[in-house]
């Protein structure tokens, strides 16, 4: 009898930092069209980075990472980061969703980012999420229309790869 696939989803702190910093390293490598950073700029970034981007800030209360977990191993996560202008104090934007192939088709994806907005509508600031994702991203686009968000705009040339240009699908959910 198969052990079932039931990871933990928490917050990721500090102490994560290691785990957290080499899934980044992985998931810009293996889709470098998918997301802004690249594998190269995230490899020169010193671990205190991840130490502090993980570590909770008064001055940035919208701004977390949530991390799944099986045992000791981290499969997935995803973040929210807010914005803090005055003005734009009720947005922020998800960022960064990455499952390890091991633990795709598995809905951890979907329940990642389920588990954040649970968080964000919990933050009475907040009152819209943002995102994108790279057009031709079906599964992830997908995953996020299926928690409430949708299409509002598409950036053509957004990002390029490797001499490939790439459009970025822009999405925006309501949390009230």
């Amino acid at each position: 009898m198969s052990t079932p696939f039931v990871p933990g989803i928490r917050p990721l702190l500090a102490n994560d930092a290691i785990a957290y910093q080499a899934l980044r390293l992985r998931a810009f490598a293996e889709h470098p069209a998918a997301f802004t950073s690249s594998a190269a700029e995230e490899a020169e970034r010193p671990l205190s980075w991840s130490q502090q981007r993980l570590s909770p800030d008064a001055q940035r209360p919208h701004d977390v990472f949530l991390g799944a977990w099986l045992g000791s191993v981290l499969l997935g996560m995803v973040g929210l980061q807010g914005r803090y202008r005055a003005k734009e104090r009720h947005n922020a934007t998800l960022v960064g969703l990455y499952v390890t192939p091991q633990a795709s088709q598995q809905g951890l994806g979907l329940a990642l980012v389920q588990a954040l907005l649970e968080r964000a509508r919990a933050m009475s600031e907040l009152e819209q999420l943002d995102l994108t994702v790279t057009e031709g991203n079906p599964k992830a686009q997908a995953i996020y229309e299926r928690c409430g968000f949708s299409v509002w705009g598409v950036m053509p040339q957004a990002v390029k790869v490797d001499g490939r240009l790439y459009a970025k699908v822009h999405m925006v959910c309501q949390l009230r």
